[in-house]
């Protein structure tokens, strides 16, 4: 199976000072993988001060990484939301439902010790494209 890669813009590693790369998304099939999105400015690599700023700029590159790959948040099939807090659940959840309003993809939510650059929300996603199903 033939795979395709949108890569992360330069712009971010230079900004947040990263040696590593990744992709934001890897396509297999019609099947889109997009890595986990931080509540930074991908240009700037500013992260956002608060759990709901860091939210809304996270679903905002989650949309953006999509549409670069060919597809839109309404092919989303699954999400993995990872916060800090508990009670961060309740915070995110009606920014959660703009970005996903009618159709919402199946999701699940993991509270965890700690993300990468100390961040409070981490979002990852499964997009299906192609598929009349």
């Amino acid at each position: 199976m033939e795979r395709a890669y949108t890569p992360v813009e330069e712009s971010l590693f230079e900004a947040i000072g990263s040696r590593s790369r990744w992709n934001d998304v890897v396509r297999a099939g019609n099947t889109l993988w997009v890595t986990g999105q931080l509540g930074w400015d991908k240009t700037t690599g500013v992260l956002a001060d608060t759990l709901e700023g860091q939210a809304e700029q996270a679903l905002e590159n989650l949309k953006s990484a999509l549409e670069r790959a060919g597809a839109t948040l309404a092919d989303v099939v699954l999400t993995r939301v990872y916060l800090v807090d508990h009670d961060h659940y309740h915070r995110y959840e009606p920014i959660y439902a703009r970005y996903f309003p009618s159709q919402q993809p199946a999701r699940v939510s993991v509270v965890v010790a700690e993300l990468i650059h100390h961040a409070l929300f981490d979002i990852e996603a499964v997009a299906v494209i192609g598929d009349d199903g």
